[in-house]
């Protein structure tokens, strides 16, 4: 856990104390209002601590006082709320109940901003469910309310959902089109985060189609820009599937060069698991090379290849 992180853990649990005091004093006063204030505040000071099921808690008595008083964008957040809290608990029923009772306020109140988001969030529920047409329905739909209200932002992640849930279905050619669409879009808006994710999504795409070239032309593009925004563990990860790729199309000694340099991020950041899958990589390939290779050439090779591996230690 970071310094950053612990702090602003005890900055919750101080506030949760705090906030604890007044609705107390709410309650005693009989000050619907503040209630409903100091509710959602401990509801989303547990959510953000991790603390799901005293969220829940908080956001069902926030719940009951919404639909007294009437107030829809007041259910409309405590829906969506509720409806992470379960997802986080892994419990896609409760969570799919409460996103679609958002859904239909959202649309009740004319939200459409609301309405692709709790679309999004139904799709999401159904891919991680492995029901990927439904989840595309429900993308589908985001995708063209956010173009109907200029939404550019959500435009990018709803074709950037699509992206993924065609390439669960081993759709790559489909997969690629969302994903130029996001990559197109990130890049308009400036959103370089997204843009490494996207550019490592649409290298994945094309190695899945066996096109090798392009796949790695689309993770070096993934690299400039993950270690320009310093995303240590995309980066690492970005690596290790060029290295794949590299390996894939024969290139093994620009291969092994990066599962080095994956493996070096990942002993930085203490990933263990992931850097004996790079030792293992670098194993295999080196021991397919001394199978295969003979004469002369075998000797110029392993000479090369061993300056690679020796300088990465």
């Amino acid at each position: 856990m970071t310094e950053k992180t612990i702090s602003s853990s005890l900055n919750n649990i101080d506030s949760i104390e705090f906030h604890q005091q007044c609705l107390k004093i709410a309650i005693e006063k009989g000050d619907r209002t503040e209630q409903t204030k100091f509710l959602s505040k401990l509801a989303n000071a547990y959510q953000s601590l991790g603390e799901q099921e005293q969220a829940i808690e908080f956001y069902q008595q926030w719940l009951e006082i919404s639909r007294e008083s009437g107030d829809s964008d007041a259910q409309a957040k405590v829906l969506s709320g509720l409806g992470n809290a379960y997802q986080c608990l892994e419990k896609p029923e409760q969570a799919i109940e409460f996103y679609q009772q958002w859904l239909s306020i959202t649309r009740r109140i004319g939200d459409r901003t609301g309405e692709g988001i709790a679309l999004g969030s139904l799709g999401n529920i159904y891919e991680l469910l492995g029901h990927y047409q439904q989840a595309i329905e429900f993308y589908q739909q985001w995708l063209d309310i956010a173009r109907l209200i200029g939404d550019r932002s959500g435009e990018g992640i709803a074709s950037g959902s699509l992206g993924n849930t065609y390439e669960s279905l081993r759709q790559y050619r489909k997969a690629i089109e969302f994903y130029q669409q996001w990559l197109d879009i990130t890049r308009l808006i400036g959103d370089r985060s997204s843009e490494g994710i996207c550019l490592s999504g649409l290298g994945n795409a094309y190695e899945c189609l066996g096109q090798y070239q392009q796949a790695i032309e689309f993770y070096q593009q993934s690299l400039l820009v993950r270690n320009k925004i310093s995303d240590r563990s995309g980066e690492a990860n970005v690596w290790f599937n060029l290295g794949l790729a590299l390996e894939k199309s024969n290139q093994e000694s620009e291969a092994i060069n990066a599962y080095c340099n994956a493996r070096k991020l990942y002993q930085e950041m203490g990933f263990d698991t992931n850097v004996q899958h790079c030792n293992d990589r670098i194993e295999l390939l080196w021991h397919k090379l001394a199978l295969v290779a003979s004469g002369f050439g075998f000797w110029r090779r392993v000479s090369g290849l061993w300056q690679v591996i020796k300088s990465s230690f």
